[in-house]
């Protein structure tokens, strides 16, 4: 990979904004820190530079010493005041004694806090930019006392925090462009297996597919998703035209009957079989669009309150007589005020569809259960069971997808949708649903939280 090419990634552009971002807060943070630092150092000299003069003062003050301009002149001839500076003037101006350079113009100056320039080479350690702070006091006499100190530590201070912010930030801006170059690198290689890829099914390759790493997770990994979307629309497009081949094959078998027949009896039929194939299609895209739409959130916005057990309590009572008309039983054990958040009729369909297809794959002469209890303080559990054949441990997981049928049941009426109806409006309403053993027959179990009824009504 050349570097233009690495420059150019969206990953290194965006590392390296993240470092000039960095800076910036850096910058800022350092001038808070630097200003607070430097302000200690000046209140700190000025503390020592107010305590050498309360010092003069009193010593001037004491019986056996002598006046302020001796005092001064006794501290200079005693030495170790190389960066403390002391001057005293008269009442006009005219310096007395001190220390203090005769190049710094102190005429006119105001009593109170002064920085001076000192003049260069006046301190060997300061190199040409040394100064001093200054404080003037004036005198009862009308004299003016002259205390200071060189700068030089506060100026070393501010020196190392400036060269050490230059020096992390340096650092800083060094890594955001390695690690930009590193995340590019990783970024653009993956491109270019997407791009192959891409490239591979754009010519005709229509098994190539993205490869995802082990540990997924990343935006590319999504893209992997394809072949398994691609997989599935193939399968659904497949299963489509498989089952709907079957009815529109009858239908124009009955036209061709309607067609030769010589009675009006016999046309009759032959309508009536046509109808009956049109309606099997026609339910079959009733129940995609369900699906479709179901998939699509379209009735999460109408969600309220529903008692789920008066909701089961009425469908047992409505398909208690068809499981007698067909020599079985319903028996039902349903737990009081069990409400979740949900569509009504969307529950409704979801319970009714799991009832018929237990009452289809059960023999006569069997019970069929549905049962409604509370897990626990949040949650349910629903399970509706049967006395059928059952679904092999293998194909528990299958039976949830589209058009898929076991193959004892393909000579029977159906689309292969209604258990991918249920696992719509169960995955909608955020329940989990799974089938196990019932030895012999199915189970199918539904656990979801419950909602509390006394926070809304139920929706019609």
């Amino acid at each position: 990979m050349r570097l233009p090419e690495l420059l150019r990634t969206a990953a290194f552009r965006l590392a390296l904004w993240q470092g000039l971002l960095f800076l910036l807060v850096a910058a800022v943070l350092a001038g808070i820190v630097g200003w607070q630092v430097h302000m200690f150092g000046r209140d700190q000299l000025r503390a020592a530079i107010r305590a050498d003069t309360q010092r003069l003062l009193e010593e001037r003050d004491e019986p056996d010493r002598g006046g302020l301009r001796d005092e001064i002149a006794e501290r200079l001839r005693a030495g170790g005041t190389e960066h403390t500076l002391i001057a005293l003037l008269d009442a006009h101006g005219k310096r007395l004694t001190g220390n203090l350079p005769a190049s710094i113009d102190l005429f006119g100056l105001a009593p109170g806090w002064h920085t001076v320039d000192m003049p260069r080479g006046y301190y060997a350690d300061d190199g040409d930019d040394a100064s001093a702070a200054l404080w003037l006091q004036r005198l009862p006499d009308g004299s003016m006392l002259v205390v200071g100190r060189d700068r030089t530590g506060l100026n070393q201070l501010d020196e190392t925090l400036a060269g050490a912010f230059a020096i992390a930030s340096g650092a800083a801006l060094l890594l955001a462009l390695i690690g930009g170059l590193l995340l590019g690198r990783s970024y653009l290689r993956r491109v270019r297996v997407v791009g192959a890829s891409a490239q591979r099914i754009m010519d005709g390759d229509l098994a190539a597919r993205i490869p995802a790493r082990a540990q997924g997770g990343d935006e590319f990994d999504l893209l992997a998703r394809i072949q398994s979307l691609m997989e599935s629309m193939r399968q659904v497009s497949n299963d489509i035209a498989h089952d709907l081949r079957t009815p529109l094959t009858h239908l124009r078998q009955r036209m061709e009957t309607a067609a030769r027949a010589t009675d009006a009896q016999a046309l009759r039929a032959a309508l009536a079989q046509g109808q009956h194939d049109i309606d099997q299609v026609l339910s079959t895209f009733s129940a995609m669009l369900s699906i479709a739409r179901i998939e699509a959130r379209e009735r999460r916005a109408g969600f309220g309150v529903v008692d789920l057990s008066v909701l089961l309590s009425d469908l047992a009572a409505d398909y208690a007589p068809v499981a007698e008309e067909r020599g079985q039983r319903l028996a039902t054990r349903i737990a009081a005020d069990i409400a979740v958040l949900g569509d009504r009729r969307l529950l409704q369909q979801l319970f009714a569809n799991l009832i018929e297809n237990a009452m289809t794959h059960s023999p006569a002469h069997t019970e069929i259960v549905l049962n409604l209890t509370s897990g626990g303080e949040r949650d349910f559990l629903a399970v509706v069971a049967d006395r059928g054949p059952g679904i092999p441990a293998a194909e528990r997981t299958a039976v949830f997808k589209r058009f898929y049928r076991l193959d004892r049941s393909r000579a029977t009426p159906g689309s292969g949708l209604g258990l991918a109806l249920v696992q719509a409006i169960a995955e909608l309403h955020g329940f989990c649903c799974a089938i196990e053993d019932n030895a012999p027959g199915a189970r199918v179990l539904l656990r979801g939280a419950r909602a509390a009824q006394q926070h809304a009504t139920e929706t019609p």
